[in-house]
């Protein structure tokens, strides 16, 4: 399950359809107009318009943030994952995003403090190989350039040192993984748990937070059993415990 795409698009669906209608065929101008116009391109797909959905997609990525700076944050959830799926079912499509990630890890090596460059790294690399090869990549930036991502580095970046047990980046940038997983993961779902309250389908959405919430516990815990750290996942597992009962005590 990628990275907390999903949670994302939980939270942002609630405001989406008050202006979806409104919008029609002009260009977005605001945060609002900008998610109708991704939900748009989603529709655009299901309905067999893949060109024109492509365009929708591009043309967010290169000026959703130019319009609101706060469509940063729903821009994997809406634009990449949106693009991702369409690549899967037309060749233009996945000719594209091969390039946008091509020129998106060039410009990684070259400048590895640019954050949003860094960002989209992340998000672009879907397949277990496009996210190893990105790994590799920031191996051998911080070899190079010894804790040049640090500037950079997030709780995305840990899910993926995490999912592929690269200590080395971890040992670097995620000292405490504990930590990480409170406050990358649990403050997280917590919150994304309470956007379920707004959604249509509220259990189906719960139901993803605690399967999203299982799973990653698991690898974080599974970097602590080979650390041979018995103490550190059993915590990890106890913290997990802890909100999945609140969440149980919260439905009876």
């Amino acid at each position: 399950m990628k990275y907390f795409a999903f949670v994302v698009f939980i939270i942002c669906t609630t405001f989406i359809h008050t202006s979806a209608h409104a919008l029609g065929n002009n260009k977005p101008q605001t945060l609002l107009e900008l998610l109708a116009y991704a939900d748009s391109a989603k529709h655009l797909i299901e309905e067999g318009a893949f060109d024109e959905a492509l365009e929708r997609l591009k043309w967010l990525d290169d000026n959703g943030t130019r319009i609101s700076y706060r469509f940063y944050n729903f821009k994997r959830s809406s634009v990449y994952t949106t693009w991702w799926d369409l690549a899967q079912q037309y060749n233009r499509a996945g000719s594209a995003y091969e390039s946008k990630l091509a020129s998106t890890l060039k410009h990684l090596i070259i400048a590895p403090q640019q954050c949003e460059t860094f960002d989209t790294s992340i998000w672009l690399s879907q397949t277990p190989e496009q996210e190893q090869h990105l790994l590799a990549q920031m191996t051998a930036l911080n070899a190079q350039y010894n804790g040049s991502l640090r500037r950079c580095w997030n709780g995305e970046a840990e899910y993926l040192a995490i999912k592929y047990i690269h200590h080395d980046l971890l040992a670097r940038y995620s000292q405490d993984i504990l930590y990480g997983f409170i406050h990358n993961v649990i403050v997280k779902v917590t919150r994304a748990y309470e956007h379920c309250n707004f959604v249509e389908d509220k259990a189906l959405c719960q139901s993803k937070i605690k399967t999203y919430l299982t799973e990653t516990s698991r690898l974080y815990q599974a970097v602590a059993m080979d650390r041979d750290d018995l103490q550190l996942a059993g915590l990890i597992g106890g913290e997990t415990l802890k909100l999945l009962l609140k969440w149980q005590n919260q439905s009876n």
